[in-house]
């Protein structure tokens, strides 16, 4: 039974049945070891920057479930966007200043110097294809979060990524420091895993919010309330069957492309990443204060 407790703010239900419905959802993600110390490395960076503490603070949280068998290093400098970027989603006309110092501006405002650490720290190693699409996804973000809109439910799929930030899922290349080759990158397989992973991991958060998707499918005539809910519970779970079934395609495309077996190994576990972090911003969602009350 339901009770007030499990209901969100916008009365959609708890978010809880998402890990009924979805067995890869269900087991928790194992956590890094270094938990504390990534905390208190991005505590200190953000201090450093200008940024001071909130809105990101927890972000190690989701940085050392998504990345919790990979080093230190790279857990912490994930978090450190994941809290740039949730500065950013507060102060979404920054975008214009940001990609202006990608672009060789110089760096004002902390947000701007923020960023402009972390790029000098990720973009070097990139080649200019991973260039084009993280600053592509950053303006994407930025249309979409200063459109007052809603979207029509059909149409917000590819908006609702847009709108999460697409570039976050590039993130994951920097920091694991593996580069996928381009042939692999641009085919049709592993696009397909790229944009279910973000679908499924936008979805996550507007069923906890009762926003986006959830809004989207609300106005639809035959979807109010709980049924919108149910709706997009139901485009969840098949996505997440969808983002499965992609990334099962993914080895067939590195053999097809002659990639070693060290090169292959390393590109599979980016794709791995992948399937990580939807299940790792669920929990990380719940267990935030801010949606304390919805667990």
């Amino acid at each position: 039974m339901r009770t007030e407790r499990d209901r969100s703010p916008s009365g959609t239900g708890p978010p809880i049945s998402l890990s009924e419905r979805l067995a890869a959802m269900r087991a928790p993600c194992p956590v890094h070891p270094s938990m504390y110390q990534i905390e208190a490395a991005v505590i200190d960076w953000s201090r450093e920057v200008g940024l001071g503490t909130a809105p990101g603070a927890g972000a190690h949280l989701l940085a050392g479930r998504a990345f919790a068998r990979y080093g230190t290093a790279t857990a912490t400098l994930f978090a450190r966007w994941l809290t740039w970027t949730s500065h950013l989603r507060e102060e979404p006309s920054a975008s214009a200043g940001v990609i202006a110092v990608a672009a060789g501006g110089e760096p004002g405002p902390p947000l701007e110097r923020a960023f402009a650490d972390l790029w000098r720290t990720c973009a070097p190693g990139m080649g200019g294809g991973w260039r084009e699409r993280f600053l592509a996804g950053l303006a994407a973000q930025h249309a979409a979060l200063l459109d007052p809109r809603t979207p029509p439910v059909e149409d917000y799929p590819a908006l609702g990524r847009a709108g999460f930030g697409s570039y976050l899922f590039d993130l994951v290349e920097p920091c694991t420091g593996v580069e996928v080759p381009a042939p692999v990158r641009e085919s049709a397989q592993w696009r397909a895993v790229l944009d279910a992973s973000g679908d499924v991991a936008a979805w996550c958060h507007d069923l906890v919010t009762g926003s986006g998707y959830v809004t989207s499918a609300s106005a639809s005539p035959s979807l109010r309330g709980e049924a919108a809910e149910r709706w997009v519970i139901d485009r969840l779970v098949a996505r997440m069957e969808e983002l499965w079934a992609a990334a099962r395609a993914i080895p067939p495309v590195l053999e097809r492309h002659g990639l070693g077996l060290a090169a292959s190994r390393e590109v599979i576990q980016v794709a791995c990443a992948f399937l990580t972090i939807p299940r790792a911003y669920l929990e990380w969602l719940l267990e935030s204060s801010r949606y304390r009350h919805l667990r």
